[in-house]
């Protein structure tokens, strides 16, 4: 059963939680989103198909330009005229793979850079888009100057494509991993420099600070007693599983279990920053949450290309549903990444499709309402142990085991006046079919509905070049509130007014 709380409201839900990113890695940019001389080009270099493939999502913040990439990026690399910009044979992502005795894969995930996609192809492409932009800039390598520098050039120039107005300074300062990595009380004393030369060129900038979960110490309450007046956001980010690489993903019950798990895992992450950010600046801070790189990440080979099954789009609707219960908090979300590399689109040659995870973000950008509204749900649960199988290095990188999950995963949406619903349900069973009995509290009874929802045979089924169809989000009468049936891994959303 499934009971809808009319007059508890969360708060409102940004729209900035669909937000998406793109990054110098793999063929998200060169070869997927850029590609000038494909037959499928525009004028500017941007595949037309992947453009209107991205319209779709309406995305209403894009990040750019990493990511790791953004801590050695140097932004008048991608700037001026394209023949006299630099070429470098390696960059960040080619060495990583290298350290990680993945050699094989260096040259496709770490690509040479050839400075065609910069700052100017970023912004047009934003405004094509209808996107804000977001910059991640060089906390690494860089300086605040260069950072200060970089947004005047963006919003000081009349014929700029698109005015910035959020920026991240620096990318996972907390990881070993990372270039420019230092601890939370010295990172702080940086963001400060950082903050003061960007707002001495735009005072009402938004400005992101990198958080980190529990598992890095007191990374985030460093950071926050330190720079806490100055920080608009901290950011934080979570992939499931934690760490890329452990192993290929199998088509098998096991790993059925530990995907539809996902947005548990990942959410610990995020309520971790919030505990921090409460306890460090009290619970009426203004400061947010930008959860602002999340995905499933299994292997190095998803950097190359990614297949998301209809089980994952069980992951990333279970997802949504998690970042709707933390509003007003949780303000900015984003999926890492877009095209290609990790990502919701792919292309190959002159061919495209949209995976299980591109459907479920656009059903849910096209009709989630802006109240979070409570809900009850009483049904069966389930445990689920994370990742068997995996290096025994890397177990205690998983965190708990998850228990008591709910098979069927409810959110609900509502417009200000209450009298639209969007309820999203997410059946995480794998083979048995779910009877929902709806009621509401504080509301009128519903006069119409209608049903939007994806599902298949399998929880393996996705989409492929040869078959972009297989997957899709189909349309559905409603014939009672009372018994509302919907198949085994589905995902659904109810319009109800």
């Amino acid at each position: 059963s499934v009971r809808v709380l009319g007059d508890e409201v969360r708060g409102r839900i940004s729209p900035l939680i669909y937000g998406q990113f793109i990054e110098h890695m793999g063929r998200c940019i060169y070869g997927g989103i850029y590609e000038p001389d494909s037959a499928l080009a525009d004028e500017r270099g941007f595949r037309r198909d992947v453009l209107e493939t991205m319209r779709a999502l309406r995305i209403p913040i894009l990040r750019y330009p990493g990511g790791c990439f953004s801590d050695e990026y140097h932004w008048r690399d991608g700037v001026g005229p394209r023949e006299g910009r630099p070429h470098y044979e390696e960059q960040f992502w080619t060495r990583l793979l290298n350290g990680v005795n993945r050699q094989d894969l260096a040259a496709i995930v770490g690509p040479p850079e050839s400075n065609a996609f910069g700052t100017d192809e970023f912004l047009t492409l934003c405004a094509e888009l209808g996107s804000q932009p977001y910059l991640n800039v060089n906390h690494g390598t860089g300086t605040p100057e260069e950072a200060a520098e970089w947004l005047a050039y963006c919003n000081r120039r009349p014929e700029s494509p698109a005015q910035v107005k959020v920026v991240g300074v620096g990318n996972e300062v907390f990881g070993f991993w990372e270039t420019g990595h230092c601890g939370g009380e010295e990172y702080g004393r940086h963001f400060l420099e950082f903050a003061e030369a960007l707002r001495g060129v735009d005072p009402d900038v938004k400005l992101l600070a990198t958080g980190a979960p529990r598992a890095y110490g007191s990374f985030t309450s460093d950071l926050l007693r330190t720079a806490g007046k100055a920080i608009d956001y901290v950011s934080v980010h979570a992939f499931h599983p934690p760490f890329p690489g452990i192993r290929p993903l199998r088509d098998d019950e096991a790993d059925y279990w530990s995907v539809v798990a996902g947005p548990e895992a990942m959410i610990r992450n995020v309520d971790d920053v919030i505990a921090d950010i409460e306890r460090e600046l009290g619970p009426d801070s203004p400061v947010r949450v930008a959860f602002d790189e999340w995905n499933l990440w299994n292997s190095w080979e998803d950097c190359v290309a990614t297949n998301y099954d209809l089980r994952a789009g069980l992951m990333f609707a279970g997802t949504f549903n998690r970042i709707h219960e933390r509003v007003p908090r949780l303000e900015i979300a984003m999926i890492a990444q877009l095209v290609n590399m990790l990502g919701l689109i792919q292309t190959e040659g002159d061919r495209l499709f949209e995976s299980a995870g591109y459907l479920v973000s656009r059903l849910y950008a096209e009709e989630t309402l802006p109240l979070s509204v409570k809900c009850q749900v009483e049904g069966e649960t389930f445990d689920a142990p994370l990742w068997a199988d995996i290096p025994e290095r890397l177990q205690p990188t998983m965190g708990d085991d998850l228990t008591g999950l709910p098979y069927v995963d409810v959110s609900v949406t509502a417009s200000d006046d209450r009298k639209r619903l969007a309820v999203f349900v997410v059946n995480r069973h794998l083979d048995q079919p779910v009877t929902i009995n709806l009621a509401f509290d504080g509301l009128q009874p519903p006069a119409s509905a209608r049903l939007r929802q994806m599902a298949a045979d399998s929880p393996f089924a996705r989409n492929d070049f040869d078959n972009p169809q297989r997957l899709r989000i189909v349309d559905l009468d409603v014939p009672s509130l009372d018994r509302l049936e919907l198949p085994p891994h589905s995902v659904s959303a109810l319009l109800l007014s």
